[in-house]
Formats: structure tokens, C-alpha cells, sequence
């Protein structure tokens, strides 16, 4: 009971980037109920993200997921339309799919990598088929030359989902530019974070338009929703100091979710391709306050994660019992999280286990089926088991590895020597 309890634990996703600036800010916006909605945050995140990624027409919503409904609002979807989505993926990138009555339709991955085939994306193509939607997966980029090439073909519209590549390029264009939208998402375990929030980025004149307009129709959330945003990251700032000492962290977070002061970063209802409560919301000004001191670590956030991912892929590469994913040529890849593939998913679940007991708190992304987080119905989200069988396989036996900026190179190494002790 008491071996680890002075022992610092490595998280993976719990307030990764959240330093001590950054929960400082948040207990100060806290106090200032004035500027939970509007001020003057909110339209300097904007141009400041839209100069950092060299674009013109951002709009910024409460999550990813509404900034992508919104995108796909703005293609005037019928019922029925079919949307290409990779599989290894979450239902945030599904579920806005099927609140506009389309239907998504999924895309393996390569075989020695997390993101969708081109060659499979050629095959899933029918008459109905309106939009790609691109996801980079962990900060890798996805064979952009390839899938455009082929959206041009047949005359379909692209989608990058960059919520977990943000500032990563791909032949010395930034990710995100490349196709004719995207989304970013500040989401509380993203690259950076605002808790809650996300962006539609456009690069087309006629969806911009389309978007404009439906983003004039959207209000800010409710003062209770971002009063609960504003807690998270002072809760779990508390919670990772005292998460070993007499179980007191672990009481906090249980009684701090038991009595609903932070919101669920998934629902219920979405498991089953439902909608959140929120409806679709501009990003109030305080989560923008929050989002732009993030912005300012940005590029010392991403080379910190370049630099783990070093340390990972050095003391990896020699164990023949661990698949490593490999970057394109000429792309940048940020590393969100570093996967990693065991042989089989009973030695990647005994792994986790045997890293819990030594304080290190690793996790599946998506879950262990194509369609995360856990206990999501696959019927509901339409995936016909067999269809993505790279995927399939890809869920059942990897793992992710912490890159955030709260990972030291000490944590990596310790990570490193345990799959290396347990694996080979």
C-alpha cells in the first residue's frame, strides 16, 4: 500500500500541458465572471492562430467537434451523403456525420502506420460520396499528395482533422492548409488546451461563406458550463500532486466529478452518436484567454515532444516485440502521443497493468475497437466489423506513450526500461 506513495506518477492525459502559469490564469478568470463570455481574448486567439498557420478564415467554437459540424454544415449535406473517415479514430470526428443524417464510411490504415490508406480510400468511393475527412493521427501526417490527388478526381471536398497535429507540416506546409478546411481542437489533452474549444479553419471561399453565416447564428456557452472549464485544470493541478498520497488526489477527482464541477470531455448520448448538451457555441472569452497563453508554447511544446518521441524511438528500436510507426519523408510529426504496437493485445493489457503498479498511468487511444473512447456502440456509429481489419488489428494491441510538455526525458527513459523489461 505504501510503496508508491511518495512516488511521482507519469499521466498521460490528465491536464497534460497545463503549467503552472496556466492554472494560475484560470483561477484568476475564475474570479472575473465579467470575462467568462466576451472580451477582448477571443479575437486575438483568432489572428493569432490565423497568422501562425497563414490563413485567412478561422472560426473558433466551444470543441473540435462542433467546429467540425460546422464544416460539414457549410458543404450542404443531404441525407444519405457519404463522408470517408479513417477507422482508429474517436467519435468526435463521427458523430457530426451523423447529426447531419450522412453517413460515414470507413477508411483502413496502412499496415505499418496509424493513418488512412489512400489505396482504401480509392476503393470506399461511391456515387454518394461528398467530403474526406483526413485525420494525422498522434501528429503523424497522413499521405496528403496521395489522398488530394484523389479527392481532385472525383471532385470531393478535404477535411484535415488536426486536433492532434497542430503545428506539424507536411512538405514544409503546415497541416491544416492543405486541403479545403480543417479542424483544430484545444480540447484538455491536445497539443495545446483551452480545456474546451476548437477550430474551423477554411480555405475555401464558398465554405467560408456557408460558415460565416452559420457562425453568426452561434452564443457563447452558459456561465455554469465555463465556470466548470475553469475549474478542470485547477482540480487536476491538485489532483497529480496528492494522486498517491493516501489515495487523496483519487477522492478529489471522484468527488469533484460526483458533484459535476468539471464536465465529462465525452457523454453518454455520444457513445451512441447522440450530441453533447452544448449545442454548437462560439468559444467564450475566457477559454480564448486560456488558449492564447498556450499559443505562446506552442513551438517549445512540439520540440519537447520531438524530443521525447527521440528517446522512445532510441531505446525501441532494437526490441523485435514492439511495432514503432514511422514518419513520412519530409513532414514534421509533433507526437501528440508516441504509439506503440505489441504482438498481441494480451501482452499490450498485461503491459498497462504491470505499468500501473509502478505509477505509471498509460493508456489506449482510441479504446480497443476501431471507435473510441470505450463502451462506444460501433452499430450505432455504422462500422461493419471486417472492414478495417489494419485498424481492427491496430486497436487490439497498441498503446500510447506520453509526450507533453509535463513529461520529463527522465519519465521517458523509465517508460522505456519498463516495456523493455516486459517486452522481449
Amino acid at each position: 500500500m505504501f510503496k508508491n506513495i511518495f512516488t511521482k506518477p507519469i499521466f498521460i492525459s490528465i491536464s497534460p500541458t497545463a503549467e503552472k502559469n496556466d492554472i494560475i490564469l484560470a483561477l484568476k478568470l475564475l474570479l472575473q465572471p465579467w470575462k467568462w463570455k466576451s472580451g477582448e481574448s477571443r479575437e486575438k486567439f483568432k489572428s493569432s492562430l490565423a497568422y501562425y498557420l497563414g490563413v485567412k478564415d478561422i472560426f473558433l467554437f466551444d470543441s473540435g467537434r462542433n467546429a467540425l459540424y460546422a464544416i460539414l454544415l457549410s458543404l450542404n449535406l443531404k441525407e444519405g451523403d457519404e463522408i470517408l473517415i479513417q477507422a482508429f479514430t474517436c467519435t468526435a470526428a463521427v458523430n457530426p456525420i451523423l447529426w447531419l443524417k450522412a453517413r460515414p464510411v470507413y477508411v483502413d490504415v496502412s499496415t505499418d502506420g496509424v493513418n488512412m490508406l489512400p489505396k482504401d480510400v480509392e476503393k470506399k468511393i461511391t456515387l454518394k460520396t461528398k467530403a474526406i475527412i483526413v485525420q494525422h493521427t498522434f501528429g503523424f501526417s497522413a499521405e496528403m499528395d496521395e489522398i488530394l490527388k484523389i479527392a481532385k478526381k472525383h471532385k470531393l471536398a478535404v477535411i484535415e482533422d488536426v486536433a492532434h497535429a497542430f503545428g506539424g507540416k507536411y512538405k514544409r506546409k503546415m497541416l491544416g492548409t492543405l486541403g479545403d478546411a480543417a479542424i483544430l481542437s484545444f480540447g484538455r489533452s491536445k497539443i495545446i488546451s483551452s480545456v474546451s474549444g476548437g477550430a474551423a479553419v477554411v480555405n475555401n471561399k464558398a465554405i467560408a461563406e456557408n460558415l460565416e453565416a452559420f457562425y453568426r447564428s452561434c452564443r457563447p456557452p452558459k456561465a455554469r458550463w465555463v465556470a466548470q472549464q475553469l475549474l478542470h485544470p485547477i482540480i487536476f493541478g491538485c489532483v497529480k500532486l496528492s494522486y498517491n498520497f493516501l489515495y487523496f488526489g483519487r477522492i478529489l477527482a471522484l468527488t469533484a466529478k460526483v458533484l459535476r464541477l468539471y464536465t465529462p470531455s465525452v457523454c453518454k448520448a455520444e457513445k451512441k452518436g447522440g450530441r453533447p448538451p452544448l449545442p454548437p457555441s462560439v468559444m467564450p472569452n475566457a477559454l480564448a484567454a486560456l488558449g492564447l497563453n498556450q499559443l505562446d508554447k506552442l513551438d517549445r511544446f512540439n520540440e519537447h515532444r520531438i524530443k521525447v518521441a527521440k528517446i522512445y524511438e532510441a531505446g525501441l528500436k532494437k526490441n523485435k516485440k514492439v511495432l514503432l510507426v514511422k514518419s513520412l519523408p519530409k513532414t514534421k510529426s509533433v507526437f501528440l502521443y508516441f504509439p506503440v504496437a505489441f504482438e498481441n493485445s494480451f501482452i499490450s493489457d498485461e503491459f498497462l497493468l504491470y505499468a500501473k503498479r509502478e505509477s505509471v498511468y498509460l493508456e489506449v487511444w482510441p479504446a480497443r475497437t476501431v471507435i473510441g473512447p470505450p463502451g462506444t456502440s460501433l452499430n450505432k456509429l455504422f462500422y461493419i466489423a471486417g472492414s478495417c481489419p489494419s485498424a481492427e488489428s491496430l486497436a487490439l494491441r497498441s498503446i500510447v506513450l506520453p509526450t507533453s510538455p509535463l513529461t520529463s526525458y527522465k519519465d521517458a527513459l523509465e517508460i522505456v526500461n519498463l516495456i523493455n523489461t516486459h517486452a522481449r
